[in-house]
């Protein structure tokens, strides 16, 4: 392996060497090597009866047979002696793309227009219809038919752009009524110039996802059908929109809930330590998440599915099969079954299992007398063992079926033990995938505290198409700066506002002062939306109230507005000159 590795080889031939507490660690494997790498080429002495001949040398590989085994013992050894021969396009140089967006999602350039992407026309009109059969039914318990007046899709569409803003200042849990505040100016404007705060409660109460008047028997056969058509058309949308890169990560997802719902679970990761579990496939590159899925145990055929985990990873991993892709694993994911079944629909796998997993040999386990960043590597084809000894001296054992030689010539030339490292630094760097998901949806959270488990899990889809819709915008802007997640989330918002803002200023009961506010909001001038007639001139003697005062001071006068003919008080009218009016009117016809 070059002159900067040396092998010694020890058997049962050659001379006794007393047996100590190290020795006995190598019993029940056949063959072991070890990697010590040396960051600033210090010498280092390895304990044990192995013993380094070339102190000069940066490295060193050492090949260990174990002294007192038993035959039987290593024919029953689940690890084998030499490393797998990987024949096929597994071993071969594959060209990995980048990812990329795909279909509708390449035309998709706003931030609403990429959240429409997963969120789209048929999930709102789902549940605008399904909203609407709900607000029918609680229509007579109101005595005013206006407080509960059907809604549309424009309006769900500021519904969701009022929660996504709230998340925006991590108002998830707060009380909402301080988006509303208006007398102390401490509300978002944007949100109580929208809707009003009564408004807003009822379609929150009101909201729903399935057919309200479905049989009871049709919602006892499905654990998941108060929001299944909703919830598998954004698993679809989430599939199709994106070419993930070469390398995804498998976990789960844990999301509070403390309500009432027969599939809730335990989850100690959890912040309230209850709730519901997923399991997320997402690109390591860009965070996308590319699938999904809400495990609901012991549901009702066709939907009762194993959640064992080798089920779960072959589930959710299918779409991408076949294509060369890596998947990391999660803890308690990993499994040589699953590394195998992988293996086999050529798709490699890598991930971290603990020291109680069965058939681990000793020596892998152990971290006495290794020095820091050394290696030891056992083979189970297509299956590649690597314990790793961190900075801490903590042991990690990494199980892995992916290879990445460029060509034929490099991988002769490099060494297996700068190949494990690789390995473990590629680990190291991607392992945080999902962790970063959960962080990202706990710090602009869309969640309001609610007992209705539908809308718990609805509000975990918005986040998760939130993050989806934020990298289709990134992908799709290359060439600009890379907008911040928040940045994205304010101007989603507002553009789902403003139609809703808009429609709201055309209504004849508004106050002036309101409408003046979203006149300035939508950046329109007065001109569009200002509904008061224009009259002729008056007359001298006649009277009218001042069309500037409020309705409650009542106030009179005689003085209208030369241009329009509306009366206007001395308190809203200015004086000009004959020269001054002259000179404006002459400036007027030059524009």
């Amino acid at each position: 392996m070059g002159d900067a590795m040396h092998v010694q080889w020890l058997s049962e031939e050659a001379e006794e060497v007393p047996e100590n507490e190290e020795d006995m660690l190598y019993e029940d494997v056949e063959y072991i090597e070890e990697y010590v790498h040396f960051p600033d080429g210090p010498e280092s002495n390895v304990s044990g009866s192995v013993a380094v001949q070339n102190e000069e040398s940066t490295g060193h590989v050492i090949k260990i047979e174990s002294i007192d085994h038993a035959f039987d013992m290593l024919q029953n050894s689940v690890w084998s002696i030499k490393p797998p021969e990987r024949t096929g396009t597994m071993g071969r140089k594959v060209a990995h793309p980048r990812p990329a967006p795909v279909g509708l999602a390449k035309s998709a350039k706003s931030p609403a227009e990429c959240l429409s992407l997963f969120l789209d026309a048929d999930v709102i009109a789902m549940i605008t219809e399904y909203t609407n059969e709900q607000i029918k039914a609680e229509q007579p318990n109101y005595a005013r038919e206006r407080d509960a007046n059907p809604t549309d899709e424009m309006e769900i569409m500021a519904l969701l752009g009022v929660l996504y803003i709230a998340g925006t200042v991590r108002d998830g849990r707060e009380n909402i009524e301080r988006l509303f505040e208006t007398k102390m100016g401490t509300g978002l404007e944007a949100v109580y110039l929208t809707m009003t705060s009564l408004r807003y409660h009822f379609l929150i109460r009101s909201i729903r996802f399935d057919d309200p008047t479905a049989a009871q028997d049709e919602i006892e056969g499905d654990k998941l059908a108060p929001i299944r058509p909703i919830y598998e058309r954004i698993v679809s949308n989430c599939q199709k929109y994106l070419r993930p890169g070469r390398f995804l990560m498998l976990d789960e997802q844990a999301v509070q809930f403390k309500g009432k719902c027969e599939f809730r679970q335990i989850l100690p990761s959890a912040p309230g330590r209850a709730g519901f579990r997923f399991h997320l496939l997402v690109d390591c590159e860009t965070s996308y998440v590319s699938n999904l899925e809400i495990c609901v145990p012991e549901n009702q055929n066709p939907y009762n599915l194993s959640y064992a985990p080798t089920d779960v990873a072959m589930r959710l991993t299918e779409p991408v099969q076949g294509r060369q892709k890596t998947v990391i694993l999660g803890a308690g994911l990993t499994s040589i079954d699953l590394i195998e079944k992988l293996y086999a629909s050529r798709t490699m796998a890598m991930g971290e299992v603990p020291k109680a997993y069965p058939d681990l040999p000793k020596a892998l386990i152990a971290n006495k007398g290794r020095p820091e960043h050394s290696t030891l590597a056992a083979y189970h084809d297509p299956a590649t063992l690597v314990s790793y000894v961190t900075r801490r001296k903590e042991v990690m054992l990494l199980m892995s079926s992916f290879v990445d030689f460029d060509s034929e010539e490099q991988a002769g030339e490099q060494d297996e033990g700068e190949q494990h490292l690789k390995l473990v630094e590629l680990y190291n760097r991607t392992k945080t995938t999902i962790r970063t998901i959960q962080q990202m949806c706990a710090k602009h959270n869309v969640v309001r505290s609610t007992r209705r488990w539908p809308v718990a899990v609805f509000f975990n889809l918005m986040n998760l198409s939130a993050i989806n819709a934020w990298c289709i915008y990134c992908l799709n802007h290359p060439e600009e700066a890379k907008m911040s997640r928040r940045d994205f989330l304010v101007t989603m918002a507002l553009e789902l506002l403003r139609p809703q803002a808009r429609r709201r200023l055309d209504s004849k009961t508004l106050p002036r002062l309101l409408r003046q506010r979203i006149g300035l909001f939508l950046g329109i001038s007065r001109e569009e939306y200002e509904t008061v007639p224009v009259v002729e001139r008056q007359g001298g003697e006649s009277r009218g109230r001042c069309y500037l005062c409020g309705r409650a001071r009542n106030k009179t006068t005689r003085i209208s507005c030369h241009s329009c003919g509306k009366y206007t008080c001395n308190a809203h009218c200015a004086q000009l000159c004959r020269t001054c009016y002259m000179d404006d009117c002459g400036s007027e016809q030059q524009e």
